[in-house]
């Protein structure tokens, strides 16, 4: 006892006893840590590649070991949180991927489900409007982006060409191919767009539908309508007089007004 004594009374071995403690505390600290970052934790992973606007289901998903310390915030490791949910338009999960909160939305806020976000109680209706690569801006046009819609005119020799935006703030709900697909299905192999659909009120739709009418049907007459992301003015040169919606909208009544609104519906 009077041993120990010694020792506790000795300034140096003390200092050295509580290094030692400290050093042998930091390293229980140390190895914890390594051991809760480095050992594998299960998580949901996509049993197959889950293509956009996919519901995810019970057999879509499995399990897989993987190290805590490749786990972010964004990374959903509750089944809950994923069964049920469906991949973002502009998503396709990978086979054995993680599945991320960004990638996975309710059906509600399902971009592809465009149908849902026509009110058609308030008269509004579904158009379909033709499209290619080019008139796309290289097929960068997407769901839930906006548009607006030029048209240009020449009236005659002595006025020119005219040109004015004839639709703004055009909400984009979906872009077809030819059969029909979404062509985003497949964000790896993105197919050529066809149609481009939105939904416009019934005065609006009756518009357009004439200004296509006039763009394609009638003779001598140099009509072109142009879509265009919103907010992107189009070029034009010194001898286009920009107009008004009004003065479009005169010049296409009477382009088209041979036509009723009966015969537009069978317009393509």
């Amino acid at each position: 006892m009077r041993g120990l004594n010694n020792i506790l009374k000795n300034k140096n071995t003390v200092t050295i006893l509580g290094i030692v403690v400290i050093v042998f505390l930091l390293f229980i600290g140390f190895n914890a840590t390594i051991n809760s970052t480095v050992n594998p934790v299960s998580v949901p992973v996509a049993k197959r590649k889950i293509l956009p606007g996919t519901q995810i289901k019970q057999d879509d998903v499995k399990y897989t070991n993987v190290s805590r310390i490749v786990l972010s915030d964004n990374v959903l490791t509750n089944l809950n949180d994923i069964l049920l949910k469906y991949s973002n338009y502009n998503v396709t999960i990978p086979e054995n991927s993680m599945f991320y909160k960004e990638w996975l939305v309710g059906e509600g806020d399902l971009p592809g489900n465009w149908l849902k976000k026509i009110d058609f109680s308030k008269g509004e209706e579904a158009y379909y409007y033709k499209v290619d690569v080019e008139s796309t801006y290289g097929n960068s046009i997407l769901p839930d982006s906006y548009i607006d819609i030029y048209m240009g005119a020449t009236i005659n020799k002595r006025t020119g060409f005219i040109y004015g935006k004839l639709l703004k703030n055009i909400k984009v709900l979906a872009v077809h191919n030819s059969k029909g697909k979404n062509v985003f299905d497949d964000s790896e192999n993105i197919e050529e767009p066809s149609y481009i659909l939105f939904a416009l009120s019934k005065d609006n739709y009756n518009l357009l539908t004439r200004a296509q009418y006039a763009e394609k049907y009638l003779e001598n007459e140099d009509l072109i309508l142009k879509i265009a992301p919103q907010g992107k003015d189009l070029p034009s040169d010194d001898k286009s007089v920009k107009v008004n919606r009004s003065t479009l909208i005169d010049y296409i009544n009477a382009a088209s007004k041979a036509i009723s609104n009966d015969e537009l519906q069978n317009v393509e």
